[in-house]
C-alpha cells in the first residue's frame, strides 16, 4: 500500500463508523501558547476535551501534521524517529470510551490491515486494571502479550501540564530479532528498534494540576495517535522512515541533486555513513518544507518557528558536506516533496517557489560563514586537546551562534562527535546578556491564566444578521471571580458573557467589537471583545446602575466603527488578490490586522515589493472598488470549498463546516469576520507603507474610507504648504526643489 493509500484508508475506515473527518490543523496553533509547533493530533481539541467549546462531533477523526524536536538526534539512526510526522487519530468526545476505543483499534489492526496477532504486544498504565481487562477478556490478547507501563511510557503526556491527560495503551508490533538489540531481556519498551509502537490509545480523563492534582474532565474522551510513517514502514516492509514510498520519492531526488553538483554517482545502500546522512537530510527536508508551506513563519531566524527552521536548514547543509554537496542543494529538491505529497497536501504546491527561494538564501547565507566558523569550532577543539579540556565555554559557543550562525545544537553534536561538552548555563547566560542589550525578550510568553468558562453554555453569535440584538446575561466576571451581580462603583472593569451577542469577538486578525450592553437597570460600555472557547467575553465599564445574572438586555454594537471595520477587511481580502496578481501566486497571508482605522496585511514574499508593483496593486484594488462588485458569504464543507478554490490561511484552525467569502470575479476565501456587501461600499483604497518585518515575510498597512480621504487632504495640505514656501504651484514642486 501506498502512503496514500493508507491515509484515505484510515479516513474512510472511521468515516464509515460515524466520524467526522476533520481536516489538519496548522503546524502552530495561535490560540495554543503550551507548544511552539502542533505536536500532536489532540492539540486542536484541547478546549473541547476541557469543556470549553463545543466539539465539531460526539466523534472525529483527523491527520494531523505534527513537528517534534525532542527526538531529533535518533532521526535517521532509528526507526522510529522524524521531526516532521502525520499523526492519524480517531476522537471520542463523550461518546465512547476505553471498551470502544480498543475494539476499534483492534479490528482496523487485525481485520482491516491485517497484521499478525501473534506479532503484536499491548502496554497499559501501571494502575489501568480496567483497559487490561478488556484487552484480556474482550479482545482476547493473551496475558503474557500485555505489560504495564509506568508514566513514561503510559500516561498521556508524560511531563505535567495543564491540558487534557490521562492513562493511555499502546499497541507494538516485533518487528522481529534483526531489528534488535540482541539483549536477553529485549521485550517491550526496549530502546531497540525490534518493538516498534504503531497506536497510543488515550483516555482523556484529567486535567493536571502543577502540584499533580487531578480534576476531571467534564466528560472523558479518547484520543488516539498512529503515526502514518511507522504504519507505511510496516506495510512496505521497509527498514528505514526515509525508505517509505513518499519519503524515497524525496531522498532519490537529494541523491541526484547532489550526484549532479558532485560528479559523483553514489546511491543510496553503497556506503552505511552516507545513507545515514541522507536519511537526515530526507527528514529535514520535509520538515523545512512544510514549515514554510504552512506559512507559519516566513523563513529562517534566530527566534521561535524561525529558529527551528534555521536548524533544519543548516543541519542538513552540514550533513550534506558529508556526501561531498559544498554548495547549495537542498532548495533543488523541494520539488520532490510537492510530488510525493502535494496530492493531500496542496499547500507544497502552492508555496513551493517561494519555499526554495527562501531556503535557497538560508542556504547561502550558512555556505559563506561555515568555512570560518569551522575553522574557529576546529581552533576551540585544538585548545582543549591541549590543555587536557572537555568542555567549550558558552562564550565561544554564543560567538558560533551569534557571530557564523551555527544553532548551539548544532555545535553540542559536533562537539559531541570529538567527545567534548558545551557549557550550556554559559551559554544561555550570554544569549541572555545579549538579549538584555538588544531589549528582545528571552522567549514566548506563557498563557495568560483565567477563569474556567466551561460550565457555561457557547455564545450564540448573530452579529452577521444584525448589529443590535437582545439577550440575557449568563455570568459575570469582576477581579478574575464570577459574580451574581455588579455596581457601577468608580466604573468598575469587568467582563459580561452573553447567551447570544452580536459583537464580535477579536479573531482572524480583525479587531473585537465596541458599543454598549443595556437595560433599564444599567449601562455597560464594551471596549473590547474576545473569545474564550465558544464564549464570547464583553470586556468593558459599568457606567451607571446595577447588573446582575439573567438579566435581559440589549446589546448594540458601535455601527459607525463596524462599518469602518468592514470596509478594512473586505479591502484586506482585495489586497491579497491584489498581490497575487501583481506580485505572484505564491503570495499569501501570513497574519493581518482589521482595525476601524487601517489594515495591516503580512504575506510570504522572499523581496521587496517595488514601487511600480505597489501602484499597481493599488490601482487594481480601487478599480474594482469602482466595479462595486458584489460581496457574498456562504457556509459549506471545507473540502468542497477548497475544491471551489477558496484560499484558506493556513495559521489558522478550520472546521469541517466553513464559512466563504467571495467578492464577485475576484476571490473566495475562508473568513469569519464581517464584511460589506459591495465593494463600492469601501470607497477607496490606498497603500500607505511597505516593509520588511522577517525573512520572507513583508508587512503592507494601509487605508479605506473615510480613512483614505482625510489621508490624502492630509497629503494635499502638505503640498499646498511646501508650494507655498517654493512660491511655485504645486505641479511644480518637484522641479523647483531639485533646482
Amino acid at each position: 500500500m501506498t502512503t496514500q493509500q493508507l491515509r484515505e484508508l484510515f479516513l474512510d475506515y472511521f468515516a464509515d463508523r460515524g466520524h467526522l473527518v476533520q481536516p489538519s490543523a496548522p503546524l502552530v496553533l495561535h490560540d495554543d501558547p503550551t507548544s511552539l509547533f502542533t505536536s500532536a493530533g489532540m492539540q486542536p481539541y484541547m478546549a473541547a476535551f476541557r469543556g470549553e467549546e463545543a466539539p465539531p462531533a460526539p466523534r472525529a477523526v483527523s491527520i494531523q501534521k505534527c513537528l517534534r524536536t525532542n527526538d531529533i538526534e535518533g532521526v535517521g539512526f532509528h526507526n522510529r524517529y522524524a521531526t516532521f510526522f502525520e499523526m492519524m487519530g480517531n476522537f471520542s468526545f463523550g461518546d465512547y470510551f476505553k471498551e470502544g476505543g480498543i475494539e476499534l483499534a483492534w479490528d482496523f489492526v487485525i481485520n482491516v490491515l491485517g497484521l499478525p496477532k501473534d506479532d503484536l504486544y499491548i502496554t497499559v498504565h501501571t494502575d489501568d486494571d480496567e483497559a487490561e481487562e478488556i484487552w484480556h477478556k474482550n479482545i482476547g490478547v493473551p496475558m503474557e502479550r500485555i505489560s504495564r507501563l509506568g508514566r513514561e511510557d503510559n500516561w498521556w503526556p508524560k511531563d505535567r501540564w495543564e491540558g487534557p491527560c490521562g492513562p493511555c495503551s499502546e499497541i507494538h508490533l516485533d518487528l522481529g530479532p534483526e531489528f534488535g538489540c540482541d539483549k536477553p531481556d529485549c521485550t517491550v519498551g526496549c530502546d531497540c528498534d525490534r518493538y516498534l509502537e504503531l497506536w497510543n490509545l488515550v483516555f482523556q480523563m484529567y486535567t493536571e494540576a502543577e502540584d499533580g492534582a487531578l480534576t476531571p474532565l467534564p466528560a472523558p474522551g479518547i484520543d488516539t495517535g498512529f503515526g502514518l510513517e511507522r504504519l507505511a514502514l510496516v506495510m512496505q516492509d521497509v527498514r528505514h522512515l526515509a525508505e517509505t514510498d513518499e519519503m524515497a520519492h524525496i531522498m532519490d531526488r537529494i541523491v541526484a541533486v547532489i550526484n549532479e553538483q558532485t560528479g559523483s554517482n553514489y546511491a543510496y545502500g553503497d556506503d552505511a555513513h552516507h545513507d545515514l546522512a541522507l536519511r537526515i537530510i530526507t527528514d529535514h527536508l520535509r520538515a523545512t518544507t512544510f514549515i514554510l508551506a504552512d506559512g507559519t513563519t516566513g523563513g529562517p531566524s534566530n527566534e521561535g518557528a524561525g529558529y527551528v527552521l534555521r536548524r533544519f536548514i543548516r543541519r542538513a547543509f552540514r550533513y550534506g558536506r558529508q556526501l561531498g554537496a559544498t554548495e547549495p542543494f537542498l532548495h533543488k529538491a523541494i520539488p520532490a516533496v510537492t510530488e510525493a505529497m502535494g496530492q493531500h497536501y496542496t499547500e507544497l504546491g502552492e508555496k513551493e517557489e517561494f519555499s526554495a527561494q527562501l531556503v535557497r538564501r538560508e542556504e547561502e547565507r550558512f555556505a559563506s560563514t561555515l568555512r570560518q566558523g569551522m575553522n574557529m569550532f576546529e581552533e576551540i577543539a585544538l585548545e582543549l586537546q591541549q590543555a587536557r579540556q572537555d568542555t567549550i565555554p558558552g562564550e565561544k559557543a554564543f560567538t558560533l551562534y551569534d557571530t557564523y550562525g551555527f544553532p548551539v545544537e548544532l555545535t553540542v553534536e559536533m562537539a559531541a562527535e570529538r567527545g567534548l561538552k558545551v557549557d550550556m548555563e554559559g551559554f544561555e547566560q550570554a544569549m541572555a546578556a545579549q538579549r538584555a542589550r538588544s531589549g528582545r525578550g528571552a522567549g514566548l510568553a506563557t498563557a495568560e491564566e483565567t477563569i474556567s468558562l466551561a460550565h457555561l453554555p457557547a455564545t450564540e453569535f448573530v452579529g452577521h444578521e444584525t448589529q443590535s440584538s437582545t439577550g440575557k446575561i449568563v455570568a459575570i466576571v469582576v477581579d478574575g471571580e464570577e459574580t451574581q451581580r455588579a455596581k457601577a462603583e468608580a466604573e468598575a472593569e469587568a467582563t459580561v458573557i452573553l447567551d447570544a451577542t452580536p459583537f464580535y469577538a477579536e479573531q482572524g486578525g480583525q479587531t473585537g467589537d465596541e458599543g454598549i450592553i443595556h437595560s433599564s437597570e444599567f449601562e455597560f460600555a464594551v471596549r473590547n471583545t474576545v473569545s474564550h472557547g465558544d464564549k464570547v467575553l464583553h470586556i468593558g465599564t459599568l457606567k451607571r446602575g446595577t447588573m446582575q445574572v439573567g438579566d435581559e438586555v440589549t446589546a448594540a454594537v458601535d455601527t459607525a466603527r463596524r462599518h469602518a471595520i468592514m470596509r478594512n477587511h473586505t479591502g484586506t481580502h482585495l489586497l491579497h488578490a491584489a498581490l497575487r496578481k501583481v506580485v505572484g501566486e505564491h503570495v499569501s497571508q501570513s497574519g493581518s490586522l482589521v482595525a476601524p482605522d487601517r489594515l495591516r496585511f503580512d504575506f510570504t514574499h522572499h523581496e521587496a515589493v517595488t514601487p511600480e508593483q505597489l501602484a499597481e496593486v493599488e490601482r487594481i484594488c480601487n478599480e474594482w472598488i469602482l466595479d462595486n462588485r458584489s460581496v457574498s458569504v456562504a457556509e459549506m464543507d471545507y473540502d468542497e470549498a477548497r475544491d471551489q478554490g477558496a484560499i484558506a490561511i493556513f495559521t489558522e484552525k478550520y472546521d469541517q463546516q466553513v464559512r466563504t467569502v467571495t467578492t464577485e470575479g475576484i476571490s473566495m476565501e475562508l473568513c469569519g469576520g464581517t464584511h460589506v456587501s459591495s465593494t463600492g461600499e469601501i470607497g477607496s483604497l490606498h497603500v500607505i507603507s511597505e516593509s520588511s518585518i522577517a525573512a520572507g515575510i513583508r508587512r503592507i498597512e494601509a487605508i479605506t474610507g473615510t480613512g483614505a480621504v482625510q489621508h490624502h487632504r492630509q497629503l494635499t495640505d502638505q503640498a499646498h504648504e511646501l508650494a507655498a514656501e517654493l512660491n511655485c504651484p504645486p505641479d511644480d514642486i518637484r522641479a523647483h526643489s531639485s533646482a
